[in-house]
């Protein structure tokens, strides 16, 4: 098993692509933490997994939730060899109209609460000598479209916080890398996709042929978190069908 014996925290793991990743790391043998706000759906992933599984309820945005999130991990489980910053919102409009309160959630949830519960893992997984943390960022993070100015920002910085992660803490063992994902079939972006007529429109920049599901980027995120990518950090990975090829 490719991650016996290893434990990962996944942010936003209750649904979509942090629930995916979760089926994923445990198979290979992972402990899994599971953090997000819905302790319903959380629980009922943990309980799908079975007793390698825990649940911590938080809000990403309140820094005593995320020192409670290592320290209830520390305690069940004695380290922290991965973290998934999955957590993330998703909301539009013209950059023209977005308020200060508008821009303000979308860098906290996007990019100051990702910096945040970082911060509280480096020292853990420095004392360790070794970790690999992977940050959800997007295609909007490498191009930009139109009415989503905000949400490009913050999945920008958060591929620049990535980089900077990785040189500065590779003598440590630690491996820090973005994924992109293209469009990714999750409850996100459930309304968005009942525009059929957007949805047909879109897909012809996807040159495989389709959009994204959950477990599409959950394989690359094993793939990241396993010693399988040992010599690789600072990278960033579309998972896009192709999108940013164009």
């Amino acid at each position: 098993m490719r991650l016996a014996n290893k434990t990962a925290i996944i942010t936003g793991g209750g649904s979509g692509i942090g629930q995916a990743c979760a089926w994923a790391f445990y198979q290979e043998g992972a402990n899994v933490v599971l953090f997000g706000r819905r302790e319903d759906k959380l629980k009922e992933t943990a309980q799908e997994l079975g007793s390698r599984a825990m649940t911590v309820q938080g809000d990403m945005t309140q820094s005593k939730d995320l020192d409670r999130l290592v320290q209830e991990t520390q305690s069940k489980f004695h380290r922290i060899d991965i973290l998934v910053n999955n957590a993330g919102l998703f909301k539009g409009a013209p950059l023209h109209e977005i308020s200060d309160e508008q821009y303000d959630e979308m860098m906290d949830i996007n990019m100051r609460s990702v910096f945040q519960l970082t911060r509280k893992v480096l020292p853990v997984m420095m004392e360790q000598k070794g970790g690999s943390i992977i940050h959800i960022s997007s295609i909007l993070g490498i191009i930009a479209v139109p009415q989503v100015a905000a949400y490009n920002i913050s999945k920008g910085a958060l591929i620049q916080l990535s980089r900077s992660i990785a040189v500065e803490y590779g003598s440590y063992g630690i491996r820090s890398n973005s994924i992109c994902p293209g469009l990714i079939e999750t409850d996100m972006t459930a309304d968005l996709m009942k525009d059929e007529a957007l949805m047909q429109e879109w897909s012809k920049d996807y040159p495989i042929g389709r959009f994204g599901k959950p477990e599409d980027v959950a394989g690359a995120c094993l793939f990241l978190a396993s010693d399988e990518s040992s010599f690789i950090t600072g990278t960033v990975l579309p998972v896009d069908g192709g999108f940013t090829a164009h």
